[in-house]
């Protein structure tokens, strides 16, 4: 199988570069154009990027959480040409199933009960809904947390408290919840999985099955950092929930082996504290 031929689209993004680095470490031959390589939004120039290289698997990863428009028309420019690839692996999200209104452990078949009203959300879940309508080679993975080197660390949980930490600030949140999170390493692991296969089912959660406090992940980027930090929860009480059930993937495909936290964390800390950028990043946080 490390022969196939893996394209991954949006390979500037948090998950495009982390497929890029896995599949190359697993020996498969990995394509990556930048923007200025290939523009998605050019119908012509992807299909005649297609045509030429053949790819065996097309990972989807380019996202633009303020364009609907955008990464409708990016997924159906590649949906069109699904005879000139073996099989198109979308980025699908939890958001699909609507944030006002989430429920714990949410499946598959929960997907239309509410349709999202926000740009991101209805993005995703116009794509999944027609993968879901499609006979063609493509599968739609819904992630919920997701979390790893590469991520905005301005802005996502884990690693902006990993540099807070490092800058000597306190570990903070608005308030708890419980969150689906699962270690990008441990989502890229399950994709070969899929490669070649005939599926089953066009959407699927994949997720942790096990969601975990903020709380708890604070007290493991405690843990780790080397000097005492604080741990400042602005709100009392839990905000709720955000999981999925990933037994429809895990009962196909096999149980999705997941690092645990004090693991995943400590490598994410370690990869921040030896980042050669770390100084600006310490800088950025601390405003």
């Amino acid at each position: 199988m490390a022969n196939l031929t893996i394209l991954v689209l949006g390979s500037n993004g948090f998950i495009g570069k982390n497929a890029v680095e896995y599949f190359e470490e697993c020996g498969y031959n990995v394509f990556s154009p930048k923007r200025q390589e290939l523009n998605l939004l050019d119908c012509a120039a992807v299909e005649g990027y297609l045509a030429e290289l053949k790819p065996d698997v097309v990972l989807m990863s380019a996202v633009n959480i303020n364009s609907l428009e955008a990464n409708v028309q990016i997924y159906f420019n590649l949906e069109r040409c699904s005879h000139l690839y073996g099989q198109l692996i979308t980025i699908g999200s939890g958001a699909e199933y609507d944030m006002r209104n989430y429920r714990p452990k949410m499946t598959e078949d929960y997907f239309k009960a509410h349709i999202p009203a926000d740009t991101y959300g209805l993005s995703k879940f116009i794509i999944g809904n027609d993968v879901a309508k499609s006979n063609k080679n493509i599968i739609n993975l819904r992630v919920f947390g997701i979390f790893g080197k590469h991520e905005d660390y301005t802005r996502r949980f884990i690693s902006n408290n990993i540099c807070r930490a490092i800058a000597g600030l306190d570990i903070s949140m608005n308030q708890d919840m419980l969150f689906d999170y699962i270690y990008v390493r441990d989502f890229l692991a399950v994709l070969p999985r899929l490669f070649g296969v005939k599926a089953e089912h066009r959407n699927y959660n994949v997720c942790s099955n096990a969601p975990v406090s903020f709380k708890l992940l604070a007290d493991q980027i405690a843990q780790v950092h080397p000097h005492d930090v604080r741990i400042n929860i602005k709100t009392e009480g839990s905000k709720g929930e955000y999981s999925g059930d990933n037994s429809l993937f895990s009962n196909e495909f096999g149980p999705i082996i997941e690092t645990p936290y004090e693991d995943s964390i400590a490598q994410l800390y370690n990869w921040y504290a030896e980042h050669p950028d770390i100084e600006a990043m310490v800088a950025k946080v601390r405003g």
